[in-house]
């Protein structure tokens, strides 16, 4: 009698483990949740200089956009956004008269380009708060020239077809503030019928944007 209870103790331990062991196995492994995505506002500027042989001057810009970027994902932001630049040129140059050019005259030539894009940017995470990115841009250059003197008075407008590629370093401050620094390279169709001043020139920029 004694042997049969030991008996059937051992055998219900045996099934309670069994038991217990099936239940265990049979969970599923727990399964690390999707990274989660935001689209988030962001505006900001920036002062550059264009490096060029036609242009050496001054350009600033204005920009607005959105940027997506995953939780959990450090190489993977995807912004698109709207900007707006400036930049002007001043010179005076000598211009023939009504009599050909044995009379001559200084005349102040003043000329106005402003570039309207929209914008692609990549950017990813590089080391700390330090990012690189990439991006390239199209749109419409708004020129405008304004020539005054003795001989000749007179302003006219043109637009043109405006392109850029980029490439730079940003330092995020904090979450809601980065500057940033880098280079374009641009390409401008012609203008008044001449050759584009700003084809084929760099233009290197350093910004700050702020982040909602």
């Amino acid at each position: 009698m004694k042997h049969t209870a030991i008996t059937l103790l051992a055998g219900l331990a045996l099934a309670t483990a069994a038991q217990a062991g099936s239940d265990y196995s049979a969970k599923s492994i727990p399964v690390a949740p999707a990274p989660s995505c935001l689209w988030t506002w962001f505006a900001g500027g920036s002062y550059g200089q264009i490096d060029g042989d036609d242009w050496d001057e001054d350009i600033y810009t204005l920009h607005v956009g959105i940027e997506r970027t995953c939780a959990g994902n450090p190489c993977g932001s995807h912004a698109f956004f709207l900007e707006v630049g400036y930049t002007e040129n001043e010179t005076t140059q000598l211009v023939a008269g009504p009599n050909g050019p044995t009379a001559l005259a200084p005349h102040d030539i003043s000329a106005e380009i402003i570039p309207i894009t929209l914008n692609y940017k990549f950017e990813c995470a590089l080391t700390g708060n330090l990012n690189w990115y990439v991006g390239a841009g199209a749109g419409i250059a708004l020129a405008e020239i304004d020539v005054d003197g003795p001989f000749v008075n007179d302003s006219d407008d043109d637009t043109a077809f405006y392109a850029h590629v980029f490439a730079g370093l940003v330092y995020n401050v904090s979450e809601a503030f980065e500057v940033y620094g880098g280079a374009r390279y641009i390409y401008m169709d012609d203008v008044f019928s001449v050759d584009s001043p700003l084809d084929d020139e760099v233009h290197y920029e350093l910004g700050a944007r702020f982040n909602f």
